[in-house]
């Protein structure tokens, strides 16, 4: 069934978990993990970037994920994930996407919050949840200097002045890159929520301590992304299964991703108890 990420995202905090956000780069990746959320009997989010859009076409994968979604016996809330353009939040909106995240991370804050706010004036007149980030999440490839941790006073500013949904925020995880306890500001997460009692998102989630998970979920973290991870089980099962028919390497392939997937689902079940991720 289609779902709402709003309503994932509120029980989630109801229950002291935080919701899965899956993302994907094909479409046997999509069926594994919407086999992980009906094995575990848990909705969760899947989620596509504009660039993989741009490969598939825009109008066939977002046909195919949405009858996927709408077969599945658990609510899966397709989401566009790091737009960075007001043309691809348009066009998400207008193919019916249910949510979108838009990254203006990079911008100066004055702007992010400008282009912020012509986002939710689009999607939210169509009934679509809005994501927005503060701060910045660093990624591999970027100079280090470009990472900000995003402070309570931007925090703040932001939020009051965009009108999204979610919060989005910079503690120290990194996009495409694991990192160790030391790296995870878990004290500014709990000093954000604090101040702004918002649903708060953790991009960069692959890899993060088990133990961590409950500290940062406690703290007011509501959904964690996880894109990185999966790509990685997805290749070691491809080159594992060189040899093989394609056919058999690409089912071996979703049958590993749909495994770590739900180890995911249920750390985040378990707020970072579980010892299997």
């Amino acid at each position: 069934m289609i779902g709402n990420a709003k309503e994932l995202i509120t029980h989630a905090r109801a229950s002291n978990q935080a919701v899965p956000a899956l993302n994907i780069d094909s479409i046997d990746m999509a069926m594994a993990v919407i086999q992980a959320g009906e094995r575990c009997q848990a909705g969760f989010i899947l989620q596509v970037t504009a660039e993989t859009l741009d490969i598939w076409g825009w109008e066939f994968l977002t046909e195919t994920l949405m009858g996927m979604a709408e077969k599945a016996s658990v609510p899966v809330a397709l989401m566009l994930d790091h737009a960075k353009r007001l043309d691809y939040i348009r066009r998400a909106v207008d193919l019916g996407y249910p949510g979108v995240m838009f990254d203006g991370s990079a911008l100066p804050l004055s702007e992010n919050i400008a282009q912020t706010q012509e986002v939710v004036r689009y999607a939210k007149a169509r009934g679509t949840f809005v994501e927005g980030e503060v701060g910045h999440v660093a990624r591999d490839g970027e100079p280090p200097e470009w990472e900000h941790l995003t402070t309570v006073k931007e925090a703040v500013e932001y939020w009051e002045a965009a009108g999204i949904d979610a919060l989005a925020v910079a503690v120290g995880s990194k996009h495409g890159h694991y990192r160790s306890a030391k790296d995870i500001n878990v004290e500014r997460v709990g000093e954000i929520y604090a101040a702004v009692q918002a649903p708060l998102v953790l991009h960069g989630g692959s890899g993060l301590p088990a133990e961590l998970f409950g500290a940062v979920i406690r703290g007011g973290i509501a959904k964690v992304n996880v894109g990185t991870e999966l790509r990685r089980v997805w290749w070691a099962a491809m080159d594992a299964a060189r040899q093989s028919k394609p056919r058999e390497a690409l089912l071996s392939a979703r049958e590993h991703v749909a495994d770590r997937a739900i180890e995911i689902i249920h750390l985040m079940r378990s707020s970072g108890i579980s010892p299997q991720f």
